[in-house]
C-alpha cells in the first residue's frame, strides 16, 4: 500500500511530499523541497479549492522539483553526448586502422549529430517551459497575497475619447480595473478585455458569463497551459497585426504563375536527380538549368514591386500564427459543457487545417532569409510562391480568421475573469451578484461593499439604491472618501455586468449602464474648460437615461465652477430629469446648499456624509457613510498641517 508522508506543517509542505515504501530513507532539507514525484491529483485539487495562495505555493514547489529533475536529466544527456563523441573518435580511428568495419562509427556519428542533440534540445525546451510556468505561478502568488495585485498592462491604447466612465472610474490606465483583470497571454485578448470593460453587455449575457466564469474558476491547469503558449513569451498575437494583413489590397497575379513556379522547381529537382544518378550528362543539363532559372527570374522581377512589401509584412506573422494555432488547438482539445465555451468551440471547429497551412507558408517566409535556407529559397523562388499562397489563403479563409481571432480573444478574456474570481474568494468578502431583470426598477443593493482596487484593509459600506432611495447626496470635506465611494459603486457595477464577483458579501444589481463625471479637466488642446466639459458630459448622461435601460449616474462636485445659487438651480434641474428617467446614482459635494435637493419629496434622495468620527481630529477619516449632512469643518486642521495658524 502506498503511503504519503508530509514534512512541513502547512499546505505549502505538500511540496515536501514523496512516495514512501518499506525501507525508504528520506532526508529533508528545510531550504530544498524533497518532492521527487508528482503530487497526487486529489491533494492538488484540495490545495486548489482551499486557498489560492496555498495552491500557487504547492505548484511552485512541485515545479521547482521538476526543474531539478529536468536539470539532472539534461546533465546526463550532455554527459552521454560527450561519451558518444569520444566513442565516435575511437571507432573512427579503429575503422581507419582497419581494426573494425565502418558501420559502428557511422552509427555513432548519427547519434552524435542527430539523436542526442535533438534529445538535449527537448530537455532544454522543457526546462525553459518550467521557468515560464514558474513565472506564471509566482505572478499568481503575488496577486493572491496582495503583494502585487495588478498586472503591468494598462490598456491605455484602447481608450475611447468620449467614453462616459473610463477615466472617471479608472477602467483603463495605470492602477486600473484593467490592470487588475488583465492576466491574459496576448495583446489581442487585452483589446477584447478592454472592449468588454467599456461596452457592458445586457443581462442575459452577464448571467451566461457568470455561469462560464464559475465553470472556469477552478481550471488553473487551463490557465497554466495558456500562459505557456508560444515558443517564447515575446511571441504575441497583436490586436491589429492580422487585421491589417487581411485588410491589405490583394496582389493581382496571373493564375498560371504559381503552377509555373511549381513546375520550374520540379524540373530543377528532376534535373539534379538525373545528373546525380548519371542518367543525363551534366553538360546537357546546364543550359536547361539556365533556361529554367531565367524563367523564374523573369517571373520574380515582374512581381517584385508587388510581392516585397507584402512579404515583409507577412514575415511578422510567423510567431503570432504559431501562437494562435497552439491556442486554437488548446481550445479544441477541451470537452466543455458550458454553453458559451461550447459556442466558442463551434466557431473554431474548422480552424485546424487552414491554420496549419497558414503556418507552413509563414514559416517558409520566416526561414527564407536564414543562412541555411537562403540559397534554396533563392533558387526555387520560395518567398514568391509562399506570398502567392498566402494571398490565396487570405481569399479563402480571411473571414474565418477574423472569427477565430474573436473566439480566441473571448476565450482568453473569460479565463482572465475566472482567474480574478479564483483569487478573490467569498472568504475575502467577494460574491456573485444577483442580476435583476431590466424591466425591474433600477437597483443597486450591496452589503459590505468595497473598492476592488484597494487592499484587504479597505473600508466597506452598505448601499441601497432603488425605487425608494433614488440617489445619495454625499457631503463631506476633501480626503473624506467621497470620490472613492463613487468609484466603488461604478467599478463593482462594471464587474457585475462582466459576470465577475463583486467586492461585497451580498449584492443585487440591475444591468446598469453607467455615466460618470468625476475626472473632467480643462483641455487647451480641445479648447474646453472643465465647466464646458462637465456640461457636455451631463448632457450625454441625460441622453443615456432616455434610451430606456437602467442607468447609474455618479457625479462628483456638480457645477463646481459656478456660484451656490446657480449651482443649486442647475443641479436641481439635472437631478429632476435623471430621476424622471428612472436613473439611480450618487453625487458628492462640499457645497451644503445642495443638500436641500435630497429633501425634495419628488426626487426621492437621501443625505449622507463622510467625516471624521473624532471632533478633536477632523482629518482622522474612517471613510464610512453616515446619515445626514456633514456638520464638521477641517479648515483649521488643514492650516495646522501646512504649518500655519489662523
Amino acid at each position: 500500500m502506498t503511503r504519503y508522508r508530509c514534512f512541513l506543517p502547512d499546505l505549502a509542505g505538500l511540496a515536501g511530499l514523496r512516495r514512501v515504501g518499506p525501507g525508504t530513507r528520506v532526508v529533508y532539507h528545510p531550504n530544498r523541497p524533497t518532492i521527487l514525484s508528482p503530487i497526487p491529483p486529489r491533494i492538488l485539487a484540495a490545495a486548489r479549492m482551499s486557498n489560492p495562495s496555498d495552491h500557487y505555493r504547492t505548484r511552485l514547489y512541485a515545479t521547482a522539483a521538476e526543474q531539478r529533475i529536468a536539470a539532472r536529466r539534461s546533465s546526463a544527456l550532455l554527459l552521454l553526448l560527450v561519451i558518444a563523441i569520444l566513442l565516435t573518435v575511437f571507432l573512427t580511428l579503429q575503422t581507419f586502422w582497419g581494426s573494425l568495419p565502418a558501420y559502428p562509427a557511422f552509427i555513432s556519428v548519427v547519434l552524435c549529430v542527430t539523436v542526442l542533440p535533438y534529445l538535449l534540445k527537448v530537455r532544454y525546451t522543457h526546462a525553459y517551459r518550467l521557468t515560464r510556468l514558474q513565472d506564471h505561478l509566482e505572478a499568481g502568488l503575488t496577486r493572491s497575497t496582495g503583494e502585487a495585485p495588478l498586472a503591468p498592462h494598462t490598456g491605455e491604447e484602447f481608450r475611447e475619447a468620449t467614453h462616459l466612465y473610463d477615466r472617471d472610474l479608472d477602467i483603463l490606465g495605470p492602477n486600473s480595473l484593467f490592470s487588475l483583470l488583465a492576466t491574459v497571454r496576448t495583446h489581442l485578448a487585452e483589446r477584447h478585455l478592454a472592449r468588454a470593460l467599456l461596452h457592458l453587455p445586457g443581462r442575459d449575457q452577464s448571467l451566461a458569463r457568470q455561469q462560464t466564469i464559475q465553470f472556469l474558476t477552478s481550471r488553473t491547469d487551463l490557465r497554466e497551459s495558456i500562459s505557456l503558449l508560444g515558443d517564447t513569451p515575446v511571441h504575441q498575437i497583436s490586436a491589429t497585426l492580422f487585421e491589417a494583413w487581411l485588410d491589405e489590397p490583394a496582389i493581382h497575379a496571373h493564375p498560371v504563375i504559381r503552377p509555373l513556379l511549381h513546375a520550374t522547381m520540379a524540373l530543377l529537382l528532376l534535373g539534379v536527380a538525373a545528373g546525380s544518378f548519371h542518367l543525363v550528362l551534366w553538360t546537357t543539363l546546364y543550359p536547361n538549368f539556365a533556361a529554367i532559372l531565367a524563367v523564374q527570374a523573369a517571373v520574380a522581377l515582374h512581381l517584385r514591386s508587388r510581392i516585397l512589401p507584402v512579404m515583409e509584412r507577412a514575415n511578422r506573422l510567423a510567431g503570432p500564427g504559431a501562437l494562435l494555432r497552439q491556442g486554437i488547438a488548446l481550445m479544441q482539445a477541451e470537452a466543455f459543457s458550458d454553453p458559451i465555451l461550447s459556442g466558442l468551440q463551434s466557431k473554431i471547429a474548422d480552424a485546424h487545417a487552414p491554420l496549419s497551412k497558414l503556418q507552413t507558408q509563414l514559416t517558409l517566409l520566416e526561414q527564407r532569409t536564414k543562412e541555411w535556407f537562403y540559397l534554396p529559397s533563392l533558387l526555387f523562388c520560395i518567398g514568391t510562391k509562399a506570398t502567392l499562397a498566402l494571398e490565396t489563403w487570405k481569399r479563402e479563409h480571411g473571414p474565418a480568421l477574423r472569427r477565430w481571432l474573436h473566439a480566441w480573444g473571448e476565450f482568453e478574456t473569460l479565463n482572465a475573469l475566472a482567474a480574478y474570481a479564483y483569487e478573490h474568494t467569498a472568504s475575502e468578502g467577494y460574491s456573485y451578484p444577483e442580476i435583476l431583470p431590466p424591466t425591474d426598477p433600477a437597483t443597486f443593493e450591496a452589503t459590505d461593499l468595497a473598492h476592488p482596487l484597494l487592499p484587504a484593509s479597505a473600508v466597506r459600506n452598505s448601499i441601497e439604491l432603488g425605487p425608494v432611495q433614488r440617489f445619495y447626496l454625499i457631503s463631506g470635506s476633501n480626503m473624506a472618501g467621497k470620490s472613492t465611494l463613487l468609484r466603488t459603486l461604478g467599478l463593482n457595477a462594471v464587474l457585475a455586468a462582466l459576470g465577475a464577483p463583486v467586492r461585497a458579501t451580498f449584492a443585487r444589481i440591475s444591468p446598469l449602464r453607467i455615466g460618470a463625471s468625476l475626472a473632467l479637466t480643462d483641455s487647451l488642446a480641445d479648447g474646453k474648460s472643465k465647466f464646458l466639459a462637465e456640461v457636455e458630459r451631463l448632457s450625454h448622461i441625460l441622453a443615456l437615461t432616455r434610451e430606456g435601460l437602467p442607468v447609474l449616474f455618479l457625479i462628483d462636485e456638480i457645477f463646481s465652477g459656478t456660484n451656490s445659487l446657480d449651482r443649486r438651480t442647475a443641479a436641481g434641474a439635472i437631478l429632476a430629469q435623471l430621476v424622471r428617467n428612472s436613473a439611480i446614482g450618487a453625487l458628492s459635494t462640499h457645497d451644503l446648499t445642495l443638500t436641500e435637493l435630497a429633501d425634495l419629496a419628488d426626487l426621492h434622495g437621501i443625505n449622507l456624509h463622510m467625516a471624521s468620527p473624532d471632533p478633536e481630529n477632523p482629518l482622522a477619516f474612517d471613510y464610512l457613510l453616515k446619515p445626514g449632512i456633514n456638520q464638521t469643518s477641517n479648515a483649521l486642521a488643514i492650516l495646522r498641517m501646512m504649518g500655519l495658524e489662523a
